[in-house]
Formats: C-alpha cells, structure tokens, sequence
C-alpha cells in the first residue's frame, strides 16, 4: 500500500516515513510543492500533505489531487491554528485535517481507516468492471489487458466518472510536461478499442469522461 507524503521538516518526515514503513506501508516522501505535483499519480492509496510548504503550498497541492482523483483519501498535517485555512483544506476536498504535533500512531490508525473503508470496484458500465487497487479492468469477468499509460487514463476516467477531465490534467498526469494532444488523442482511441463502444465520451474543447 502505497503512501504519499509532502512535509518539509526533515525530521518529521523521515519519522513519519520510518514509522509507516516498519507497519508495512510503502512511502514516497517530497519536501516541496513543486516535486511533490509532479509525483501525483493514481497508485498512492492515501495523501499526506502539510499545508505551510515551500514553492507551493499544500492547498494547492490538494486542489491539483482532487481535480484528478475526486475520492482519494487526503489527510492535511499543519500546526496552523488559523481557523479560515483550515476551513479551506475541508472546502478543496481534503478528508481529514490533524494538528502538529500529532501521535503518529493516530495517523496509522487514520491511514487504516481509509483504506478498509475504500470502494474495491467500480461497474463502468453492465458488465464492464473495474477492480481499483489493482487496476485490471473486467468484461463480464474476463480480463482486459491494459498497457500502464492506458491503465493511467482508465483510472483518471473511472475515478471521475460522471465529469470531464480536461485535456490538461489528463495530459499532466500521464506524461508531465512531456504530454502533447496527438498523444493523448492516439492513446485514448486504443483504449476504446478494448472497450465497449461509447464508453469514453469525448467533450469537444474541454476532454474526456465516463458517464
């Protein structure tokens, strides 16, 4: 299970990571916003973030998350006691908020809490399954083979399903600054090759969604 974590104490985070890590859990540690937003990805099981970062702050680290991933668990870490920042967390879509300093072990139990609670799949359409934690997709129980950038997309989709994905973020997230639109375009009309027709609807000028 993987965890993501953003604090710039050096001393906290590696505590934090130590601790998680001799529980079982995977984690990934940035110190800063801007390396942090270019690690967001669809395979961290909950986010950690502190709000009071260098570059950018954690807000708007949040915000960029649930853009992409609107039910990823996020827990905000601050010894602000600034009531409108933390109102602020809770109003861009973060799932808990805990005060510095904090008992570790209160964060495991959180993080745990999360992830036994968590949706293990979604039906895309009748028929058509999608098993979240480990990203294999199901047509009436038989497994669809994905590449990973098209597990990548599938995921974004899925976990917005109902919404539109703008190209941009879509793009962000598969490729980084790398990502162009002719990519993005090929890369979507194989994915629809493996599924059922319609099944991505395509929002001219804005992107893509799964209804």
């Amino acid at each position: 299970m993987k965890i993501f974590l953003l604090e710039d104490d050096y001393l906290l985070n590696k505590a934090i990571a130590q601790y998680l890590t001799a529980k079982g859990f995977v984690v990934s540690s940035f110190y800063n916003g801007s390396e942090a937003l270019n690690a967001i990805a669809d395979d961290f099981s909950v986010m950690i973030l502190d709000i009071d970062i260098p570059d950018i702050n954690g807000i708007l680290v949040l915000e960029a998350i649930r853009n992409l991933y609107p039910t990823k668990p996020i827990i905000m870490i601050s010894a602000t006691i600034d009531i409108d920042i933390i109102s602020k967390a809770y109003e861009k879509g973060c799932n808990d908020y805990m005060k510095k300093p904090f008992d570790i072990r209160e964060l495991e139990l959180k993080i745990r809490t999360f992830t036994q609670t968590a949706v293990n799949s979604i039906m895309i359409i009748t028929g058509l399954e999608y098993i979240i934690a480990e990203q294999r997709l199901l047509y009436h129980s038989q497994e669809i083979g994905l590449t990973p950038k098209e597990k990548k997309l599938l995921h974004i989709l899925v976990e917005n399903k109902g919404r539109t994905v703008s190209v941009e973020l879509i793009e962000h997230a598969i490729w980084g600054l790398n990502g162009d639109a002719i990519h993005l375009r090929q890369l979507v009309a194989r994915l629809r090759k493996k599924l059922p027709e319609n099944t991505i609807q395509n929002r001219t000028g804005s992107g893509y969604c799964i209804l």
